[in-house]
């Protein structure tokens, strides 16, 4: 029970639209800010710190370990300033989450078919559609069926 709190606790409440655009957005203007503010971010603790708040933000609002090792590039003192890493990190969380969400739409879909087809089958049932049985444990039949059952008959006898 504590782990399920706790991974909901990492994720707020906002629908995953609201959160892909805003970690994509936060994304791009911090790596953005990696090109154009080098001089100023480029400073070994003055980056570090910008880095790690930048990380924390993006965690919070995807809840990906991986977008966060991935984000851990920035530490790396020249490379991680040329690499885009935000931005890719966080492509590749929105990716893997259209995925899973896909996947879960189409398992859901799936399901409730399946129910709905259950919960037909049982209404049919309900309300004596079945053939043979009536109101008072008459035959039933429709015109078609009698048709049918009088024509083989009549083939039989014809042999």
């Amino acid at each position: 029970m504590k782990l399920i709190r706790q991974k909901k606790s990492n994720q707020p409440d906002l629908p995953f639209g609201v959160r892909a655009t805003t970690a994509l957005g936060i994304s791009i203007v911090a790596d953005a800010l990696d090109y154009i503010g080098a001089p100023i971010f480029a400073l070994p603790i003055l980056g570090d710190i910008v880095d790690a708040i930048v990380m924390a933000i993006l965690y919070r609002l995807t809840g990906s370990k991986t977008s966060t090792a991935i984000n851990s590039i920035e530490f790396i003192p020249l490379v991680g300033d040329m690499i885009p890493a935000y931005t890719l990190s966080t492509l590749l969380w929105i990716l893997r989450e259209s995925y899973k969400r896909r996947d879960n739409d189409t398992l859901l879909m799936n399901q409730s078919n399946r129910t709905g087809s259950i919960r037909i089958t049982n209404d049919h049932m309900n309300h004596r559609n079945i053939v043979g049985l009536g109101l008072d444990g008459t035959a039933q039949e429709n015109l078609r069926t009698k048709a049918r059952r009088r024509y083989a008959i009549f083939r039989e006898k014809t042999r």
